[in-house]
């Protein structure tokens, strides 16, 4: 790196590690910069130690350079409530029964207090977290952390080589900001290039970037690191870890060649800026299944500002469901419209609807409150039928739709009564009724259904009177129990409506008028044989 760079860096180095890294004092020894960091080589009393200016660039431990007994300090400034995904791992790692090297790490927050200690068994990889089942570490203070990482004497046997990375890790979904600065001339300065990782198993990714007008951006890159279907990356707590020569910019099959200079591999997707304030977007698809760990780089070329960005994994899978209408929408009457998202929360959402048949329509911005919205339709006169659709937006722009319609009738009430409670055999059963509603129309047709305890039926159809009477007669002709009811059948303005159900029966006639004809037929026989007895005396006499 050019001479007045490293020279800036250093000064920079040495006023900021003295104001927030009291633990350590510098005195002389031997010291020097490569990719990003400052390191400092048998500084008494505490030995070797590197800081390093920024996140996400990995520090290659060589064999040898971590003897046993002996330790090796590696300091980052971290910000608070942030998170990151720690990891030493790399050929010391051997989960077999002859592991030969055991590395322990001790965290260090700002104020030198001991925060955290890792002591696995030889050969296995040093977990990170916050606490034993977190997966990434979140410090509560802002400033410089240190990791020390020490040969432990009473188990290892060796000092095999390791990569001990830092990189902040985001959540998918979610805007977040970071500060970039470009270039000073040609070169870089400390904000210039940023990292950091996600995991997703989704095999679409999209990225948006939002550029402020301060800042005119080199380019955005996305780096596939790690996916365990491939066998190319390691897992600690259910989280892969980069493939390790990836960090170093070798690449097989797609995975890896992370780089944060602007000269290089450009990322397996990038975007890049023409002007200052130029949004970017990055969509890439992976050819691989499962989880996938994946390296965002932002690199600046002029210009400072925040920038913000969104890694969209979701891509619609929640939809929206009406909540039902409660009643009949009646003349007039406004219809409140209501719709729950499934998962994801509604940001905005627009009520369209139509009255005919979308010639022409109407829109209306909803009222949202987390997972609902809901609107507004005014009143309508009866014989509409309003056609509407709602249109949401979720957090991550993604796109609901619902659509629905109603008719606007006016109410209706029918009912009846019987002449009797029941019916001779044979016989007709009469009724009379009366269908009631606000509408001035004069006709409207009621279906009178009769039902017997042997499921037979009868229909019989009838029309209402000018003042909503009606009158039928329905001869059963079965013997036994039946019941009645009435059902107005809807029309363009009115709803339809059921009465209640009324029993009645249906019995035999009595003894005389079952047998009246032959009753009668008798009587007239006997009267003629009389007569012609008459008859016969009278001419013998």
């Amino acid at each position: 790196m050019h001479h007045k760079l490293v020279k800036s860096l250093l000064t920079l180095f040495l006023i900021v590690f003295s104001l927030a890294s009291s633990m350590f004092i510098l005195v002389s020894g031997l010291i020097y910069e490569e990719n990003w960091t400052v390191v400092h080589i048998n500084e008494p009393p505490y030995g070797n130690w590197t800081y390093a200016v920024r996140t996400a660039n990995p520090m290659k431990i060589n064999a040898s350079q971590i003897q046993i007994g002996s330790n090796w300090t590696y300091i980052y400034p971290l910000v608070a409530n942030q998170s990151y995904h720690i990891y030493c791992y790399g050929d010391w790692i051997d989960e077999g029964p002859s592991a030969l090297t055991d590395y322990d790490v001790f965290v260090y927050n700002p104020m030198g207090q001991l925060v955290g200690y890792h002591t696995e068994a030889a050969g296995l990889p040093e977990h990170l977290g916050t606490s034993s089942d977190e997966p990434f570490f979140t410090p509560k203070f802002s400033g410089n952390y240190s990791f020390v990482v020490r040969n432990d004497p009473r188990e290892s046997d060796s000092a095999e080589a390791a990569t001990f990375m830092v990189i902040e890790h985001v959540d998918t979904n979610n805007w977040t900001d970071r500060f970039i600065e470009g270039k000073q001339g040609s070169l870089p300065m400390e904000n210039s290039s940023w990292a950091c990782e996600f995991l997703t198993n989704s095999n679409r990714i999209e990225i948006q970037i939002r550029v402020p007008d301060s800042l005119d951006m080199y380019e955005a890159r996305l780096y596939l690191m790690a996916n365990p279907s491939t066998k190319k990356g390691t897992i600690i707590n259910d989280v892969p870890l980069a493939w390790e020569p990836g960090l170093y910019g070798e690449m097989v099959s797609s995975i890896g060649g992370f780089n944060m200079e602007s000269e290089g591999f450009r990322g397996h997707a990038y975007a890049s800026c023409e002007y200052f304030g130029q949004d970017m977007s990055i969509n890439y698809s992976t050819p691989y299944g499962g989880v996938g760990l994946y390296h965002l780089v932002l690199i600046g070329e002029s210009g400072t500002g925040n920038v913000s960005f969104r890694i969209k994994t979701d891509f619609g899978d929640s939809v929206l469901h009406l909540v039902e209408l409660t009643e009949r929408v009646h003349p007039y009457n406004e219809t409140s419209i209501v719709a729950v998202s499934s998962k994801s929360k509604i940001e905005t959402a627009f009520l369209h609807f139509s009255i005919d048949d979308w010639i022409n329509s109407t829109i209306s911005e909803m009222y949202v409150s987390k997972l609902t919205c809901n609107a507004t339709i005014p009143g309508q006169e009866a014989g509409t039928t309003v056609s509407y659709y709602v249109e949401a937006y979720d957090s991550l722009d993604n796109v609901m739709k619902i659509n629905g319609t109603f008719p606007v009738k006016h109410p209706t009430n029918v009912n009846f009564t019987l002449r009797s409670p029941t019916v001779v055999l044979g016989q007709n059963l009469s009724i009379s009724g009366f269908m009631s509603s606000s509408s001035q129309l004069e006709l409207g047709r009621v279906n009178l259904m009769f039902i017997s305890s042997n499921g037979s039926k009868l229909e019989q159809y009838v029309y209402v009177d000018k003042n909503g009477s009606f009158l039928a007669s329905v001869r059963p002709y079965f013997l036994g129990s039946w019941s009645v009811q009435a059902h107005f059948m809807e029309d363009q303005v009115r709803f339809e409506s059921f009465s209640d159900i009324i029993p009645f029966g249906v019995v035999e006639p009595s003894f005389i008028s079952k047998y009246s004809i032959y009753i009668a037929g008798a009587g007239i026989g006997a009267a003629v044989l009389v007569i012609l007895i008459v008859i016969m005396i009278r001419r013998r006499q």
